[in-house]
């Protein structure tokens, strides 16, 4: 009989030392433990208060004055015996039933709710039932009605000897119940569970990242059945198809409870919390209302049903919908209300469900059920059962297969009897269809009755079948085959999902099953292993001298010559690529494998012996190594004794080598890098570091220079080439020589790298695709919509977006963000644009190659910088009126002057960067009626008098100039309103477009008092 623990057992008197708080405070309670002895109320009062924090017992284990008591924390105690007879056992069965003493009461500890009624009745009749012990001293009857509700009834059966000192741990119920207790009247309960402090969502899967749980809806057409029995003559019995059902279930979700001894059933209500994150759309918030959840060992298991709104798909609707658990929990001194963590909700979709074979191990799709009564009659049974059975569970040799949102034909439980899918609102059940078998006037599934899902065979009476408790077997029934029905219904639309049929044959005795492992030799080998990207091969060889001495001559001890292995034992598989198995049992299947194992014969001179030779490619025993140091392969020889009987010899071979190199490594050196093209981090000084380096468009005047932004990276490199060194000479296939260099961008998610703030004021969000060499922007909040901003082409970094707004606007506002020198975001939050790139190098792109100092920074030069020179300014009442010609100062990203002579040397700047127009747009703000240098309010706003005009310049003027100046940026016109005026300014936004997009620059212009007031 297995003892389990958990489920029962304490022996001894109750007789503690010491209060105790908490388990740090337990070494304290330990020391005065042996020191002094303390009343029965004050060791509990103890106890309880040790497991309210947190603390839950272990073991128990008797000694001779009772038994220790070790708690979760390492720490144990001893509880006294103190009652006059010897101390009693009370102990769950491997049967699931009470144990006292080592007898079994008969009374089970645990029950299953009844079966339902028939449509129209109750569903009450029939019960489920069990025993607990009470805490008067008598065993409580519990009965389990078909909805679930118990009914507990006191009996007058004690579960105490008389005259001991008896007690039982009773887990389902969380009680530690202790009679004849010393200085105690009657029977001391003690609670073994804590208050429950918080929730954790155990997650099915991950969703993009997200925990989360699943809302299957299960897509079927509804079957129609029609009555059948045992006795009559249902041959052509088949479901009918009718409408197809989308029934959704609801939510089984799962939650670690804090304690994981915390008492489940303290809670007195579940309720979700739901929302919808990051999502724009029309819709409402779906809700989930629990009906149903229960705990064990630690684990709060929650049922809800789903109604109004809708699941949103973060793909489809860019939102989430997330529930999170709220507890209304019964604490010791008031009511709690205990959150959990958020949960993302997944919807997926299941269809064309269908009942299977749970117990022929063939591929899923060969494992269906019958779908009508005459397949299953005119072809070979599916299952033996012996004419005496006592009750074979059709259960557990059935499962349901169904498409899950992948399209994938699965297996949804393991077997009907786990109960899986009643998790979602299906059942199945089982019933005998009747058909008559050439002239026999008595049904086939007669010689059977059935009892929920259990199969008995029996003898007819008078033709018919009997009831299950007056079955009679004989030998006379063998041969018969009943036919079984399986039903797997929607008991939340009360419709039928799927039908199918068993049919069994009665046998004298089963077919012979029972095979047998009669030796299991292991050889080991510790050849070195070094991974060189290569299909050579590793042959490893079990020499004639140990296939004699750990197979053949250990045969030889059990009576099985070596000509009797050599004549009748195969290599399952054949001898040029043997079967490798899973395990080394009789049941052992096999499994993939690991190379070829092969067996080839050596003559020695005198006499011929097998030889097992194991090969590997190097490549495949990569995949194998990287993550273990050693791996086995399992063979094996088989000798049928007898059909469907076999004798196995089982050969393990193992490698561990030693060495094993799976893990090439190697460094770049800051050496390796032309210094004078490397910064700093966030530097403007070369030399300064190794961490940056920037990239710019072509320089001006430079053959065939277009103001292309292209970039080689390998400028930058000693050489013009990334060279890796510091690889271990063991690694020949890795060496610098034989490495492949690329570039690609570091994912910036989860650093300052992203969002970024663009030219316009828009937020971009910063992500890596193409296989990390395009860097694409998408404004925050709206990712359907990206747009590439730089690439790695080979080498060369691109930024994209010259010429061209309608592709590359993000690109173009990011880049015109800040000036070239902008390294750290200015009071706008705008800074010049970086990326984080990295080298990686490899020979095969499944070996990693870890490269050290790998990773650097490229910062991308806005083209050209526009400024205020201050020098756009008016006089009030001008003769003739106030024009003032538009004054800015371009630089390019060297702070090249466009109108610097000295280092434009000849080259027209404007026209190599396309300075196309000069545009007012915007809002003139004035300090007009306000602080001086505060523009704060639109000039509008103030008057509508003073008015100011502006003409634009053409694309030449701006490029070659209008005569009068070189190049011509527009004129202002100002208009007062007949009215003195003294000194304000006003602040003028333009927009300047080249051909690497648009910068605004705004430019303060002075309007002096009148003339002569």
């Amino acid at each position: 009989m297995k003892k389990k623990f958990y489920g029962a057992l304490l022996l001894g008197s109750v007789l503690l030392t010491g209060g105790m708080v908490s388990c740090s405070d337990y070494d304290d309670d330990i020391n005065s433990l042996n020191d002094r002895v303390a009343a029965v109320e004050e060791t509990v009062k103890g106890l309880q208060e040790k497991i309210n924090a947190g603390c839950v017992i272990t073991s128990v284990d008797p000694t001779e004055n009772g038994v220790k008591v070790t708690l979760s924390n390492g720490e144990s105690f001893e509880l006294l015996n103190g009652a006059p007879g010897a101390a009693a056992t009370v102990e769950i069965g491997e049967n699931g039933n009470w144990f006292i003493n080592g007898k079994d009461t008969g009374k089970p500890s645990r029950g299953e709710k009844g079966e339902q009624g028939e449509p129209g009745d109750s569903g009450t009749a029939a019960t489920g039932k069990y025993y607990k012990p009470g805490e008067n001293g008598y065993w409580i009857e519990v009965t389990v009605g078909a909805d679930g509700k118990e009914t507990e009834t006191e009996t007058t059966i004690s579960w105490t000897p008389e005259g001991t000192m008896t007690a039982v741990w009773d887990s389902e119920n969380g009680k530690l119940l202790v009679s004849n207790v010393k200085g105690y009247n009657g029977i001391l309960s003690i609670s073994l569970t804590s208050e429950l402090k918080s929730l954790v969502f155990q997650p099915e899967f991950y969703y993009q990242g997200i925990e989360a749980m699943e809302a299957k809806t299960f897509n079927y057409t509804e079957k129609g059945v029609k009555e059948v029995n045992a006795d009559d003559d249902f041959t052509t019995d088949a479901p009918t198809e009718l409408d197809g059902v989308a029934m959704t279930p609801g939510l089984v979700a799962k939650y670690h409870m804090n304690p994981s001894s915390a008492n489940w059933k303290d809670i007195k209500s579940l309720s979700y919390i739901s929302d919808d994150k990051n999502y724009t759309r029309a819709g409402g918030v779906v809700k989930a209302n629990v009906f149903d959840w229960e705990g064990e060992e630690g684990i709060l298991t929650v049922h809800s049903q789903l109604t109004d709104g809708t699941i949103k798909d973060i793909q489809n609707d860019g939102k989430v919908t997330v529930l999170a658990l709220q507890a209304n929990y019964s604490g010791s001194e008031k009511d709690t209300i205990i959150t959990s963590d958020y949960a993302a909700v997944k919807a997926t979709n299941y269809k064309d469900m269908v009942l299977a074979n749970a117990a022929l191990g063939q591929p899923v799709h060969t494992m269906h059920l019958y779908t009508n009564a005459q397949d299953a009659i005119n072809n070979a049974a599916s299952h033996e059962i012996v004419w005496n059975h006592e009750g074979l569970d059709v259960a557990t040799l059935v499962q349901t297969h169904y498409d899950d949102s992948q399209n994938s034909h699965v297996a949804w439980d393991v077997t009907a009897a786990d109960k899986t899918v009643e998790d979602y609102g299906f059942k199945y059940s089982f019933e005998l269809v009747g058909y008559h078998k050439g002239n026999n006037r008595t049904s086939e599934s007669a010689h059977a009755v059935m009892k929920g899902s259990l199969l008995k065979p029996c003898m007819p009476v008078d033709g018919k079948q009997p009831t299950w408790d007056a079955a009679e077997q004989n030998k006379a029934e063998k041969d018969r085959e009943p036919l079984v029905r399986v039903i797997l219904t929607d008991t939340v639309s009360n419709k039928i999902a799927a039908v199918g049929y068993v049919k069994f044959k009665i046998v004298e005795k089963a077919t012979p099953t029972e095979s047998e492992v009669i030796l299991t030799p292991e050889f080991g080998f510790n050849y070195e292993y070094t991974v060189n990207c290569t299909e050579t091969e590793k042959p490893l060889q079990i020499e004639w001298h140990d296939f004699e001495e750990d197979i053949l001559a250990q045969l030889e001890k059990q009576g099985i010559s070596k000509e009797d292995f050599h004549t009748n034992f195969e290599l399952d598989g054949g001898n040029d690529d043997a079967t490798q198995y899973d395990g080394k049992l009789a049941t052992s299947m096999s499994t993939s494998k690991k190379g070829i194992v092969k067996q080839t014969i050596t003559d020695t001179g005198a006499e011929e012996t097998q030889i097992i030779t194991w090969t590997l490619k190097n490549n495949e025993a990569y995949q194998l190594f990287k993550n273990n140091k050693s791996i086995s392969v399992i063979v094996r020889y088989s000798k049928e004794i007898e059909p469907n009987v076999y004798q196995f010899v089982y050969v393990t071979l193992t490698w561990t080598p030693n060495p094993r190199n799976v893990q090439p490594a190697g460094t770049l050196e800051n050496s390796d890098k032309i210094k004078n093209y490397w910064y700093a981090y966030n530097s403007a000084t070369p030399g300064s570091g190794y961490s940056d380096i920037h990239a710019n468009v072509e320089t001006v005047g430079e053959t065939n220079a277009d103001d292309e932004f292209k970039s080689n990276i390998l400028n930058t490199f000693d050489g013009n080439n990334v060279t890796v060194s510091g690889v271990n000479a063991v690694y020949t296939a890795f060496q610098d020589a034989n490495l492949t260099k690329t570039f690609t961008f570091v994912d910036p998610q989860s650093t300052d790298m992203t969002p970024v703030k663009g030219n316009s004021g828009t937020m971009y969000d910063i992500t890596v695709g193409d296989n990390g060499t395009t860097l694409y922007a998408n404004v925050v909040n709206n990712p359907l919509v990206k747009q590439a901003v730089v690439k790695i082409n080979g080498s060369i970094l691109e930024y994209q977006g010259k010429d061209n707004e309608t592709l590359y606007s993000f690109a173009r506002d990011i880049l015109n963000a800040a000036d070239h020198a902008q390294f750290v975001a200015n009071n706008e939050g705008k800074k010049t644009f970086t990326a984080q790139i990295q080298i990686n190098a490899e020979n095969c792109s499944y070996v990693p190659f870890e490269l050290e100092n790998n990773e650097f920074f490229a910062k991308f030069l806005r083209p050209i910088t526009i400024s205020d020179p201050h020098e756009t300014n008016f006089v009030d009442a001008t003769t003739g009126g106030a024009k003032a010609d538009l004054k800015l100062t371009f630089v390019d990203w060297r702070d090249h002057n466009f109108d610097n002579a000295s280092v434009t040397k000849g080259q027209n700047y404007y026209k190599y960067y396309d300075v196309e127009s000069i545009a007012q747009n915007g809002d003139i703000m004035t300090d007009l009626n306000g602080t001086t240098g505060v523009f704060d309010r639109k000039l509008s706003d103030v008057t509508g008098k003073v008015k100011f005009t502006f003409t634009a310049p053409t694309k030449s003027e701006i490029q070659n100039g209008n005569g009068i100046v070189n190049h011509y940026f527009g004129t202002l016109n100002y208009e007062n309103n007949g009215t003195t005026v003294g000194d304000f300014q006003i602040k003028v936004p333009f927009d300047v477009t080249y051909d690497w997009g648009t910068i605004q620059v705004y430019v303060i212009c002075k309007i002096s008092q009148t003339e002569a007031n």
